[in-house]
């Protein structure tokens, strides 16, 4: 895989830079792609700290100390890939060209259930059980949940399940602290494992929580969150996401959860790491 991989010394070297400006040692880069084999797909370049990176991510050292982690699912969908260096009038950018991230049917992408596995309806995020031997297709993966079409509909499966697809399980694990108390720094990692469903950034550094309060006598967590778009049809499906993550958190027995529109969210709410990480979409 690595070989079919073209990045060109100008665009090595650029995102060398580009990763030492964020001061992290061993800061790396992470390749993906959402929705791969549909019209949607988008090639996706996204920051990676050490630990953020999948056990099944497969590592690829590009020269001068650059390294890549390529997305598991996305290695089909990533062949031939070329990444380039674009001057223009605003400055330099990366480019970055995938032409088969649109190809339907790629080998890998395609799964049958090792067992019954719990999901969630997409978009009305509904419970459901898809049966062991059931043939899926990953559309999306991204913060530890994958997105699969089974049967012609869309469904939302947690990375705990991993295993049933044949894949890594990558559950949220946390320790319990001593107190008995509701970890508000716990709470918020969990928050930061749920992705939006059209920019692959999750919902706290694009500045979609409003609001987080936590009642320790009640053992209840209450988030007042918006979505990028009031008409945005996957509102349910990141609620569920949020219930489940935040539901990990050691002592929570309660989460409620509040869709509010008002103020309506706008880019600049994006934190400066998100930017900066939707600046490397292509």
């Amino acid at each position: 895989m690595e070989s079919s991989l073209n990045i060109s010394t100008a665009a090595r070297d650029f995102l060398i830079q580009l990763l030492a400006r964020q001061k992290v040692d061993g800061m790396a880069a992470r390749l993906f792609v959402s929705d791969p084999g549909t019209p949607r797909a988008e090639t996706c370049l996204a920051y990676c700290r050490p630990g953020e990176e999948q056990p099944t991510d497969t590592r690829l050292d590009v020269g001068e100390g650059l390294v890549l982690y390529l997305e598991k699912a996305s290695l089909p969908f990533l062949k031939d890939l070329e990444m380039g260096l674009q001057e223009d009038e605003r400055g330099q950018r990366l480019t970055i060209k995938a032409p088969h991230a649109k190809t339907p049917g790629s080998a890998g992408d395609t799964r049958i259930l090792q067992r019954d596995c719990a999901a969630r309806q997409v978009p009305s995020g509904a419970p459901t059980t898809l049966p062991e031997g059931a043939e899926v297709r990953i559309t999306q993966s991204l913060g530890g949940s994958y997105t699969l079409m089974y049967g012609g509909n869309l469904v939302r499966v947690d990375g705990s399940d991993a295993d049933a697809l044949g894949l890594e399980p990558s559950g949220l694990t946390f320790e319990p602290p001593a107190d008995g108390r509701i970890s508000e720094e716990q709470v918020w990692q969990a928050l930061s494992t749920v992705f939006d469903p059209e920019i692959p950034v999750d919902i706290v550094n694009l500045g979609l929580v409003y609001k987080l309060e936590i009642d320790q006598d009640t053992k209840t967590v209450a988030v007042e969150m918006t979505l990028t778009a009031p008409g945005c049809g996957m509102g349910d499906v990141l609620v569920g996401d949020v219930k489940f993550r935040v539901g990990r958190v050691p002592f929570v027995q309660n989460t409620q959860v509040a869709l509010v529109f008002d103020p309506p969210w706008q880019q600049h709410m994006m934190s400066e790491e998100a930017r900066l990480e939707t600046g490397l979409f292509f």
